[in-house]
């Protein structure tokens, strides 16, 4: 699990996203990204407790269809869906760029086309396949980059860090806003609970070991990256997009630039093998709910994978590669994801009114309600900081939900969320409860 979460997050948010955030941060980078941690941790937690109450397939959608009902199970099933393919998607930019080291002579879109569809086979294989793939990534990637620390840290200087709120809060914030992307992969094993072991002990370990780990990464990494280079540099030309290996091969010289590549490289791929197994498993459980094709919920036989809804999520990654640039694919999944966490505060508050038996999660988040109400309504101010594209796209697929589930689900289904429990309680109160 904690291989997975790792797997997900750590890639473009790290090795490509510092350069195109530090064009509006500057120096406050680090900070940036530690807003954005901040920001996400109430939803977080209520992950946690969702996942260890409901552990299926299909993560937020699953939680969201439980406990509101299958049309808010729609808009949030397609809109999870679309952020994990976008941020699979912005991986896939993220190894391209890197891989143009190697053969500069080819385009960014096709290498990254290429590594899509052999991580889609990799998934159609088996699950355990996969798994071991993330593990043997993971190992490599973490010990490139104890390698990249430990000679960066001595080269630091305190002087590259002047002017450090110059931009401005709000500059820094919408910052924040945009690299949101990079933390979106650490629940990502909430939608594949039905096929973890002792899911109540693993997933919250796994995921809690993964955010602290992040975190310090992003912290550490970003620090050194401003603090060798500078923001200016980071930021030249709209944004480094290999800027890890910019700042290699300033610390060593050439064979750090090919030695943090490959870690970069690695990264990515990790990411995207992660992100198609993740969003593959949304449109699989809403097809077994009836709110998609029945098909997309089926299994091929032997390796027991849902074939056509990897198939599905496959295509519609490559099509976001096509069409999108790099920030642009950011901002969306950011939104989303902002949107997925705030939605996961909801549902806890929800499941614990309503009362019900059946509700027992093996994990409880802290601090219960204000914690809750905080990770409801500071994501959703968030998305408002991430410009108009995001918003008009989020709002966009959120209708989009609405017109599927009138028009192709709601005769399909008849099932009711936990809400309508909370609203019976709420009506046999007596007035002087």
């Amino acid at each position: 699990m904690y291989a997975i979460a790792i797997g997900g997050t750590l890639s473009s948010g790290f090795f490509l996203l510092p350069g195109i955030a530090a064009v509006s941060a500057g120096p406050a980078l680090p900070l940036s990204y530690l807003i954005a941690a901040l920001f996400l941790v109430p939803g977080f937690l209520c992950k946690a407790e969702l996942v260890t109450a409901m552990p299926r397939s299909g993560g937020i959608y699953v939680f969201i269809d439980r406990t509101l009902g299958p049309l808010w199970g729609t808009m949030i099933g397609f809109g999870t869906w679309f952020a994990l393919i976008l941020k699979t998607a912005f991986a896939l930019i993220g190894a391209g760029a890197y891989l143009a080291i190697f053969v500069p002579d080819v385009p960014i879109t096709p290498i990254a086309a290429a590594v899509a569809v052999i991580f889609g086979l990799v998934n159609v294989t088996s699950v355990k396949k996969s798994g071991f793939v993330q593990i043997v990534l993971i190992a490599g990637i973490l010990s490139i980059l104890l390698w990249f620390f430990g000679v960066g840290a001595f080269q630091v200087q305190a002087g590259q860090f002047a002017g450090f709120l110059d931009q401005g809060a709000s500059s820094i914030i919408s910052t924040a806003g945009l690299v949101v992307v990079s933390y979106m992969g650490l629940s990502k094993v909430a939608s594949i609970a039905e096929e973890v072991k002792n899911p109540v002990r693993n997933l919250p370990l796994g995921m809690f070991l993964a955010f602290g780990t992040v975190i310090g990464i992003y912290l550490i990494g970003t620090s050194i990256m401003i603090g060798v280079i500078s923001a200016g540099s980071l930021a030249a030309n709209g944004g480094d997009l290999t800027p890890v290996a910019t700042v290699a091969e300033y610390l060593v010289g050439g064979w750090g630039k090919i030695l943090m590549s490959i870690a970069a490289i690695l990264a990515c791929s990790s990411v995207v093998n992660s992100g198609i197994l993740s969003a593959s498993r949304y449109p699989f459980a809403m097809g077994r709910d009836k709110l998609l094709p029945e098909s997309l919920g089926k299994v091929r036989q032997g390796s027991q994978t849902p074939t056509r809804a990897i198939i599905l999520t496959l295509l519609l990654v490559l099509g976001f590669v096509l069409v999108f640039p790099p920030i642009a694919v950011a901002k969306i999944a950011s939104s989303f994801k902002l949107l997925m966490f705030a939605m996961s505060c909801a549902a806890v508050v929800i499941m614990r009114e309503s009362h019900i038996l059946s509700y027992d999660p093996g994990y409880r988040s802290p601090l219960y309600p204000w914690l809750h109400v905080f990770g409801v309504l500071a994501p959703l101010w968030l998305i408002t900081q991430n410009g108009i594209l995001s918003i008009a796209f989020t709002g966009g697929m959120m209708l989009f939900g609405v017109i599927w589930y009138r028009f192709y689900a709601k005769k399909r289904v008849n099932r009711h969320g936990a809400i309508l429990n909370v609203f019976r309680h709420l009506g046999q109160r007596k007035p002087n409860d």
